[in-house]
């Protein structure tokens, strides 16, 4: 086989990787477009009945050690989805649940020392919380003394699905449903569908769920 053979040889098998390549990619991309699109339909559904039954979750939440909030009433349901282009086709960008979960209470929370006001300002932006802050100075030294927090305690819920159209796979972003923390969770596209979404939904009524169990890359981050 002389040296143009060889060239040849090598040109054919990268043409055909390439074709596998290609195939793959729309393989994975038409999966991922369909998980989507199923979850799409089924939040629409689900955030109908969730507006009607607004329930309330078997959960306690912490902005501090002596501030629980409990008997969260979880309502106000939206969801929402934004497109974009992937090669040359549209393609779902994000699907997005949301919800608050209201206490119905306002709150002033006062701290005085630096450690202290970052973790109350780190708990309150995983809320969605957006306080009145006041910051209390003494009016000789101007020493800091104290931050005053006042807010309605309204927290945020949030489920966001970011596709990853050429690995063929669905991220899950789940916010602040057992605490104030976001979850991600890795699922291939195949295994997102009515079922899976039934577990979540559980999970976001603050049921018993095995909706992390066949999920890749668990992470938590609790603010």
């Amino acid at each position: 086989m002389g040296f143009l053979d060889d060239l040849k040889r090598q040109a054919d098998a990268l043409k055909t990787q390439q074709t596998l390549d290609t195939a793959t990619l729309a393989r994975n991309a038409a999966l991922v477009e369909a998980a989507c699109k199923t979850i799409w339909h089924y939040w629409l559904e689900l955030a109908q009945q969730l507006n009607v039954l607004q329930p309330t979750a078997p959960v306690r939440f912490s902005l501090d050690k002596s501030t629980p909030l409990d008997g969260l009433k979880r309502c106000d349901f939206r969801v929402d989805a934004r497109r974009k282009q992937h090669r040359g086709e549209e393609v779902y960008d994000h699907v997005v649940i949301h919800a608050l979960q209201k206490s119905g209470r306002t709150l002033t929370m006062s701290k005085d020392f630096p450690p202290e006001i970052e973790r109350l300002e780190s708990k309150l932006r995983q809320a969605g919380i957006s306080p009145d802050t006041q910051w209390v100075r003494h009016p000789e030294s101007g020493r800091l003394e104290e931050v005053r927090f006042s807010f309605v305690a309204d927290l945020t819920m949030m489920v966001r699905v970011l596709p990853d159209h050429d690995q063929g796979k669905l991220r899950f972003q789940i916010n602040n449903f057992d605490c104030l923390e976001t979850v991600t969770a890795d699922f291939p596209a195949h295994l997102v569908g009515s079922d899976l979404l039934d577990q979540l939904a559980r999970w976001m009524m603050g049921e018993p769920s095995p909706f992390l169990q066949r999920a890749e890359g668990v992470r938590r981050v609790e603010a």
